[in-house]
């Protein structure tokens, strides 16, 4: 072999390693990042105390973990399972505890909270498959029991696509679903991504995005709740503040389920911003919210 070859193929494996070793530092810097903001997001938590009435259990469904409030109205015959927040990226108990339970005090239910797996380690369709394995199982454990799915943010997202995945798999449906600030379009081209983005202190189109990529890399229409066509629906309650980027995504979504479930409400609160219970629950707005929940699955 010549030298001058030698000196070609030296070039190639150093400009190969270079790539390589840039691609994990990009994955490394991604991961570090990701790290950080939830960090921030489980100081949310700490916003307000728990309500120290209702009993909170660590469990695990179908190798899902989760987390039981209120379990001791299970005999009540009607669980509420709540899909979190956070981008598919961020989220947990920590961030959740204590909106959940004021949540499981005002609605008097049991509240199965879900902790699926979090996106870039895990991505689509992770987290749906064991939200449908989580349901699944509790619908075979609690025969003659109703559901409702409560999700916010992306919890909103994961709670839509339940719904397909039940009709795929011919499991019976949700008897109704409550989303709060639901973030339902991936491609993040509703015009309120631009009209409110001075609005919204929280939320932008570019976070957004940036974190459909890490949830879906390559699969944005596959994953995307606002591209999935619906015959049937239960009935829903769709929540969003009037100074949030996500404002659309409510509102385009009740226009096009109205038609197919006519017992689907949308109510805008006036100059809230994203998933507002969580950073306020004592708020007059986030009592509201819980009450007007309340009042639409008819709880008692």
């Amino acid at each position: 072999m010549s030298m001058m070859s030698k000196l070609f193929i030296t070039l190639v494996l150093v400009q190969i390693i270079h790539l390589d070793l840039s691609a994990q530092n990009v994955a490394d810097s991604t991961m570090e990042k990701v790290k950080m903001e939830r960090s921030f997001y489980e100081s949310l938590g700490k916003s307000y105390l728990p309500d120290s009435s209702i009993s909170v259990t660590e469990t695990a469904i179908s190798g899902v973990k989760a987390f039981w409030f209120n379990q001791s109205r299970l005999s009540q015959k009607h669980i509420i399972i709540y899909l979190h927040g956070g981008v598919y990226v961020l989220g947990s108990i920590n961030t959740y505890r204590a909106m959940v339970s004021h949540l499981a005090k005002a609605l008097n239910s049991p509240i199965l909270y879900v902790e699926y797996s979090l996106a870039p380690e895990h991505p689509f369709p992770a987290a749906n498959d064991e939200i449908l394995k989580v349901y699944s199982e509790l619908k075979k454990k609690y025969p003659g029991y109703t559901f409702t799915i409560i999700g916010d943010s992306a919890g909103g997202g994961l709670a839509i696509t339940l719904v397909y995945n039940c009709i795929e798999s011919k499991i019976e449906l949700p008897n109704s679903l409550a989303l709060i600030s639901p973030w339902i379009n991936l491609k993040c081209d509703n015009s309120s991504y631009v009209t409110k983005q001075l609005l919204d202190p929280i939320l932008s189109k570019d976070f957004l995005y940036s974190h459909a990529l890490l949830y879906a890399p390559n699969k944005i229409k596959d994953a995307d709740p606002s591209e999935l066509k619906f015959k049937t629906f239960p009935p829903v309650f769709l929540l969003v503040g009037t100074d949030e980027v996500l404002n659309d995504d409510s509102r385009n979504f009740y226009a096009y389920i109205k038609p197919v479930q006519e017992k689907s409400r949308f109510k805008e609160y006036k100059d809230q911003k994203h998933v507002w219970p969580v950073s306020a629950i004592h708020s007059k707005e986030s009592q509201e919210a819980m009450k007007d929940v309340k009042e639409f699955l008819q709880l008692k």
